[in-house]
């Protein structure tokens, strides 16, 4: 197939043969297939954000911080004896605490374990640093990899048995840094040691229903981590929920591999978060996820050399593609702003290619199904190459609609695909099925010479123009543009999935309601109610 579409009006007439085909994004709607109405299902239920730090009064209260009858360091805590609804709650002092923990409770829906900070009198969240961080003496980290990867690990205990895992922890409130190979800390024994070029400040070894919420994390080698593995349910990492997080200023320099999150889990949503620029000079991705059932909703992500990084389960293959939820990815309702010459904005299906087929790595393993992609703002900067969407093979599809595509007028080149280097049994390229988005009137499918498979449909249905539709400091839609009101709805197997919320100009989540006849393309609804929080 062409690569390069000509100019507008022959990329229109070309849309109009491969519409047909595809029965997707008719301007009123789009009909799925019985296997993608079988696969639907209700989005998950929006976490709350909450800034109190209170007792439970289900368990015990640890209080540590700087008054009188508190706990003077972290490594005073009883951490191996947390157990449900005992709460630890660390007060806001002028100088950090250094300090280091693990978290191994097993508790229950009603009565979880809380790790929370109580603000200072400016509002500043308590800071817990790795630096020169002090490890409690005795720790069961079962392994010395575990106590230097990290400021907080969430696994069992080695005295709790192979198959043991934490459940129902709630960790917010807090400001996390330092865990990076130019640091150092006192482990257990109390020797000196150096932080792994492979760490987080937050690393999920093992749990079940974990929330990271309210906190912000920052210098780390990755700001979140989580990991699951084949051995059994126990070793899957799920429900976790990363929940009004700030992540900024991570990853290593000079490195590719570490990310600002890295999650490896079943069931897990990311909502409300912002995620900030990487550490000066580091490679890495905002969002680099080999989850299940991955949602990621009404977040603010800026840089990475990729946005978004959705690919293969790496570590438990097997647990992955016998869960339908594997082959479904819900993105929606998120602003990303980035530049466009560090890599591909959106990548999904898998990124280690040239396998063959029946083997359990590779593209066997890819995600092999479906990502709905909607109602975001993507804004993409910069002066040189810059690319939309990256989809690995022509087992993978993109459904994307009421989205908003901007590129800078100094991006020579906009690009809906690039392609992928996978092995001969493959197709690169992917099945992009366009609905009604705005985009840059210089748009093409792929650079010149580049050998792309796949198909973009759709293409009638797109909005362009040369002007920008929207504010791009506030990417608030301007008045009088063509994407308000120009909503469509989605694919049945999305219905579930209503936009709800969106960003504030503060980036704290305020309710979106639909202002007219439907609702607004993008991230932000024109009027939404929310005047009083956001400049237009």
């Amino acid at each position: 197939m062409t690569t390069r579409f000509p100019p507008r009006v022959a990329r229109m007439a070309l849309a109009m043969g491969t519409m047909a085909s595809a029965g997707l994004f008719a301007p009123s709607g789009a009909r799925a297939t019985s296997s993608e109405v079988s696969a639907a299902q209700a989005a998950p239920p929006i976490t709350p954000i909450r800034l109190d730090c209170l007792p439970s009064g289900a368990g015990h209260d640890y209080q540590v911080g700087p008054g009188a009858g508190q706990l003077a360091e972290l490594d005073q805590v009883p951490w191996d004896r947390l157990s449900g609804g005992d709460t630890v709650r660390i007060f806001h002092r002028d100088r950090p605490y250094a300090g280091k923990f693990i978290v191994s409770a097993q508790a229950s829906a009603k009565v979880p374990v809380r790790i929370c900070g109580v603000r200072g009198p400016n509002g500043d969240r308590p800071i817990i640093t790795g630096e020169n961080a002090v490890t409690r003496p005795g720790s069961d980290y079962g392994h010395p990899l575990h106590q230097s990867r990290s400021v907080i690990v969430v696994k069992p205990l080695a005295s709790q048995g192979w198959q043991a895992y934490p459940r129902h922890v709630r960790i917010d409130g807090l400001h996390i840094r330092s865990a990076h190979p130019s640091y150092s800390f006192t482990d257990d024994s109390g020797s000196r040691q150096r932080y792994e070029a492979f760490g987080a400040c937050v690393w999920i070894e093992r749990g079940h229903d974990i929330v990271i919420a309210d906190n912000e994390i920052e210098d780390c080698s990755q700001g979140i981590v989580s990991r699951s593995t084949d051995d059994g349910d126990f070793a899957v990492t799920r429900r976790i929920r990363l929940v009004g997080n700030y992540l900024h200023d991570n990853g290593i320099a000079g490195n590719d591999r570490v990310h600002a999150s890295y999650m490896q889990s079943a069931d897990v949503v990311y909502e409300f978060n912002r995620y900030g620029p990487m550490r000066r000079g580091a490679g890495g991705n905002a969002i680099k996820d080999r989850s299940i059932g991955t949602v990621v909703r009404y977040n603010r992500i800026e840089d990475g050399a990729r946005a978004l990084d959705l690919v293969e389960a790496e570590d438990n293959p097997r647990v992955a593609m016998a869960d339908p939820a594997y082959r479904s990815t819900y993105v929606y309702g998120n602003q990303i702003v980035k530049h466009g010459e560090t890599g591909s904005t959106i990548h999904y299906g898998g990124d280690h290619t040239t396998s063959t087929p029946g083997a359990l790595w590779g593209e066997p393993i890819f995600r092999k199904g479906t990502l709905y992609f909607f109602n975001n703002t993507v804004y993409v900067r910069g002066s040189g190459y810059a690319v939309l969407f990256q989809l690995s093979t022509t087992e993978e599809r993109a459904q994307i609609w009421n989205n908003v595509f901007v590129f800078d007028r100094t991006v020579p080149l906009p690009l809906m695909r690039s392609t992928t280097e996978v092995g001969a049994a493959w197709t690169p390229g992917g099945i992009l099925s366009l609905g009604r988005n705005w985009i840059d009137d210089r748009w093409v499918d792929a650079s010149r010479g580049a050998r792309i498979g796949g198909q973009v449909l759709g293409v009638s249905n797109l909005l362009d123009g040369s002007t920008p539709p929207v504010n791009l400091q506030t990417l608030r839609p301007l008045t009088g543009s063509a994407i308000i009101d120009a909503g469509i709805p989605g694919p049945s197997e999305a219905r579930g999935y209503p936009v709800e919320y969106q960003l504030g100009h503060d980036f704290q989540p305020v309710a979106r309601k639909v202002s007219g006849t439907a609702i607004d393309l993008g991230a932000i609804e024109s009027l939404s109610g929310q005047l009083s929080t956001a400049a237009n």
